[in-house]
């Protein structure tokens, strides 16, 4: 399974920068293909922030409606307490909670994550799973 990160659904939808939103196609497509596309609760609660802050909720109804189909898993204290524990020993990563919080989740449900994100290497040394960015 492929975790996929917010940026990753964002570029898909809205075409900010052309290569990047046709590399954000092509590997949704291919996951969807495959049937290993994982979107976290938390992923699409980021992705209707960030189309919320674009003026975009309204016209990508039915992107969010497609991509709520592969919501997968929870949320839950545990994980929460786990993201927790790796910014309490390494407090520098507090700032970035949530992905935290992405790592974790794909932690339990995928063998790799793909992002934009180049902050994300920061987390890399956390986890055994696979990172793979895009640029």
């Amino acid at each position: 399974m492929i975790f996929f990160d917010t940026n990753v659904l964002v570029y898909f939808a809205i075409n900010q920068d052309v290569r990047k939103q046709s590399i954000a196609q092509i590997l949704i497509q291919q996951a969807i293909e495959k049937q290993t596309l994982v979107i976290s609760p938390l992923i699409i609660i980021e992705f209707i922030f960030v189309l919320s802050k674009l003026n975009q909720l309204v016209e990508q109804d039915k992107v969010v409606s497609f991509f709520q189909q592969f919501v997968k898993g929870q949320i839950d204290s545990n994980l929460v307490l786990s993201a927790y524990q790796l910014c309490a020993q390494h407090p520098e990563q507090g700032k970035n909670i949530n992905d935290v919080i992405h790592l974790k989740f794909a932690e339990q449900h995928c063998e790799k994550t793909i992002t934009f994100d180049s902050d994300f290497k920061s987390l890399a040394s956390f986890s055994t799973i696979k990172l793979e960015l895009q640029s």
